[in-house]
């Protein structure tokens, strides 16, 4: 989990330095994160800063974007911090505290619904649906197994394969998914080493 409090504190500072609205939310807002947690942000600022928000902390292996609803970018970085980040166009608030913990669902709120495109790395459909390997595994490894299960099966139906996933197959079935995408569709070679490298920790 360090490395997600590390990714706070530098969204702090961000805040601050930059005169621009940030709120924490989810899990780590609540305090019951665990080391596989994304963390959940968002911001409120001209979006001309954005690129500089998202590599200010470090590189991003993995960039892409909700459809429903629009306006949240996902965003997976090398050192494995995994972000949530909704992109907010208009927000009621007018005081001159930048870094917020506090649920933002408090405020009426619009995202944003057209940046994240430009953000993205890549926005076709399979690359999109590369996020599910990520967000498998760390809903797995965080003891949602059921969850983790069913979402590497939502990659199991668009590869259009019968090799379902099951609690005793899991690792190995996932990794042998894992290849069959790979053979099948173009995935960046830094983005890919993470997802090895959480294979390793089931």
């Amino acid at each position: 989990m360090k490395e997600q409090l590390k990714y706070i504190e530098y969204i702090k500072k961000f805040a601050v330095c930059n005169k621009c609205h940030i709120w924490l939310g989810g899990s780590f807002l609540r305090g019951n994160a665990t080391d596989f947690s994304d963390v959940d942000t968002s911001i409120y600022c001209d979006k001309s800063i954005l690129p500089e928000f998202i590599n200010g902390y470090g590189k991003p292996v993995f960039i892409s974007f909700t459809s429903n609803p629009p306006g949240i970018l996902i965003i997976i970085y090398e050192d494995g911090v995994a972000v949530d980040l909704d992109i907010i166009e208009k927000i009621d608030v007018t005081d001159d505290e930048y870094f917020h913990l506090e649920d933002i669902k408090k405020h009426e709120f619009t995202r944003n619904e057209t940046v994240c495109k430009d953000l993205a790395l890549r926005n076709d459909e399979a690359y999109q649906m590369s996020r599910l390997f990520h967000r498998s595994l760390i809903k797995y490894l965080a003891g949602k197994k059921e969850a983790g299960i069913s979402v590497a099966n939502e990659i199991v139906a668009f590869l259009d394969s019968d090799d379902s996933l099951k609690e005793e197959n899991y690792k190995e079935k996932f990794a042998l998914l894992l290849e069959n995408y790979k053979n099948k569709y173009k995935m960046d070679s830094e983005y890919c080493n993470l997802l090895c490298d959480l294979v390793k920790q089931l």
